[in-house]
């Protein structure tokens, strides 16, 4: 056995190159099985309409959101601009699922480095490299259609790799790159600046993200966004409940109110989800002041009602649960430290705690909701793939058009798209706007909401059906 991880730590870097590309050709793969098996959500048209009209001289123009022309519905994400010129490269929904799985995959890379630096042996590191490629989060990121904040997590690995490193213009660099990524990351380089003051860092390393955080939140959400929306925006789509409609009234309530605040963070479900996203590091995670660097998004995840923020399933995790995985190592060393006074025995117990904490992340992986199994048991019956398709094909390429959740990901590269029935971000009133309107009528969920919005449009003689194969329609407005 000895042996065996001996050879491991030879060749370690090269192992973990294996499990990257590996990782990223097996999700590559399956992302872009579950778009042209039609599983693919309304969410990824908006980005990419969004990327796609950058592209074409529009930056951050989205045609769907309620009071809103811009992609800017909780501040701009500038890495959108770089990203539009990589989509140019072959404009299609599969190169951004692609470049999300390249995102997701390499983060094991810096996470890699950090872990070497903490734990003596290389086979350590690429345990917890694999634990993280393993994580119910990292796959259901991958496969949840394409989400922008898969992208922060390299930039915030890298990040903490060259905060500890003290290599301040490439630490610089990579929170610059999250914070263009999702407004959020603005309040966890706050928690950059204050961990960097904790592990006493040279000033630079505090000062730069407790200035830079503050004053993008400050801008994108106290600036940009009344800007460029009709009404209160960020109220009225993204209210917080019980505490409040906006980031001010949060902050108060909390201040104001605290018993309030931790009675809505410690509700049933969010206990569940807290108890899950722990568990998969064995509650080390509590013994490292690493845990800092999670806390803010965690907490905006805690307060919201939305049930989406406190799932291992989406990816508003993105900011918490890497940071934990580090935190996880820092605990063990502590513990281990703590309770086990011989080297020999502490080098041993090392051993054992990392191949438990892959066991639970293994464990983790396949009872978690198996992202894997769900999409090859999930996938849409040849049969109305082809009929889906069919439809599809005859909707003009320039046509304003309004579509169901499946379909819409394949009708994105235009100025207007809207969501078919409508909710509250989406609004319902918007289909109007367009002048093709297509659908299943074997809806998601077969809800009654959206059985009825069918039965009215197909009954609306301001619509007129001009194809349909299998459950699929196409109708156009006169």
């Amino acid at each position: 056995m000895q042996r065996f991880f001996a050879t491991i730590d030879t060749y370690a870097k090269a192992l973990l190159t294996t499990m990257i590309v590996g990782y990223i050709g097996v999700f590559a793969t399956l992302s872009c099985l579950k778009l042209a098996w039609f599983r693919q959500g309304f969410d990824m048209a908006g980005n990419e309409q969004t990327i796609w009209n950058t592209l074409h001289g529009r930056p951050f123009q989205i045609s769907v959101f309620a009071m809103m022309r811009y992609d800017f519905d909780d501040g701009p994400v500038l890495l959108q601009l770089p990203l539009a010129l990589l989509y140019g490269i072959y404009q299609s929904p599969y190169t951004l699922l692609v470049l999300q799985t390249i995102a997701l995959g390499i983060a094991a890379w810096p996470l890699y480095l950090i872990v070497r630096d903490l734990l003596p042996k290389p086979w350590h590191a690429l345990v917890i490299a694999a634990i993280y490629l393993l994580h119910p989060t990292t796959q259901h990121i991958n496969m949840y259609e394409f989400q922008l904040r898969s992208f922060m997590i390299p930039f915030a690995l890298a990040a903490l790799l060259y905060l500890r490193r003290e290599r301040l213009g490439l630490y610089c660099l990579f929170l610059f790159l999250m914070m263009c990524t999702k407004t959020e990351a603005g309040f966890t380089l706050i928690a950059f600046g204050l961990y960097a003051a904790w592990q006493r860092k040279p000033w630079k390393f505090t000062a730069f993200p407790l200035v830079l955080g503050p004053a993008w939140v400050a801008i994108a959400l106290g600036v940009i966004v009344p800007a460029f929306s009709e009404g209160n925006f960020i109220a009225d789509i993204y209210s917080y409940g019980r505490l409040g409609k906006t980031v001010g009234d949060v902050i108060t309530t909390m201040l104001t109110n605290p018993a309030l605040a931790f009675s809505v963070m410690t509700e049933p479900p969010k206990l569940k989800y807290l108890w899950q996203l722990f568990g998969l590091g064995g509650f080390l995670a509590l013994l490292s002041p690493t845990l800092l660097l999670a806390l803010p998004v965690l907490a905006l995840n805690l307060i919201s009602p939305n049930a989406v923020q406190f799932s291992l399933n989406y990816q508003y995790g993105s900011l918490v649960y890497p940071f934990l995985l580090v935190a996880s190592v820092e605990g063990l060393l502590n513990l281990t430290r703590w309770t086990v006074r011989n080297p020999q025995s502490h080098e041993r117990a090392v051993h054992g705690a990392v191949l438990v904490l892959l066991l639970i992340g293994i464990i983790g992986n396949l009872t978690l909701n198996n992202v894997v199994k769900t999409a090859l048991s999930n996938r849409e019956n040849p049969t109305r793939v082809a009929d889906a398709r069919s439809i599809l094909a005859q909707v003009p390429a320039d046509a304003a058009v309004a579509a169901s959740t499946f379909l819409a990901p394949h009708l994105a590269q235009r100025q207007e798209i809207y969501f078919f029935p409508g909710n509250k971000s989406y609004p319902a009133e918007y289909i109007e706007r367009a002048e093709y309107l297509v659908f299943d009528r074997r809806p998601p969920g077969n809800s009654a909401e959206t059985r009825a919005a069918i039965e009215r449009y197909l009954n609306d003689p301001a619509w007129v059906i001009v194809a349909e194969a299998g459950d699929f329609a196409l109708l156009k407005h006169h």
